[in-house]
């Protein structure tokens, strides 16, 4: 979560020892993880694509930004899903299968 949340803040202009915005970074990175799941994609931190989707999805629900740059990351997030999705090396497993 710290190297997250580290990257978020970086991508969102935040000095990294500012800490005034980070239960609300935090949560957008589990919501963005959560929402990878939804979509049936693995969440494996320590891929960079799955990685720079969670920055995007942050980014483009973070508070303060301005509106085209929340509208541009929300798209390379959907983009990035949609590409994601179609790789079964991104696929969960099914558990019941």
């Amino acid at each position: 979560m710290n190297e997250l949340l580290k990257a978020a803040k970086q991508s969102l202009s935040i000095v990294e020892t500012a800490t005034l915005k980070d239960e609300e970074i935090k949560m957008l990175i589990r919501a963005g993880m959560e929402d990878l799941r939804r979509q049936g994609i693995n969440t494996d931190i320590n891929n960079e694509l799955v990685k720079s989707s969670i920055i995007m999805f942050v980014k483009a629900n973070f508070g303060n930004v301005d509106i085209k740059e929340k509208e541009l990351a929300q798209s390379r997030y959907s983009l990035m899903c949609n590409n994601l999705g179609l790789s079964s090396d991104y696929k969960e497993c099914d558990s019941d299968a």
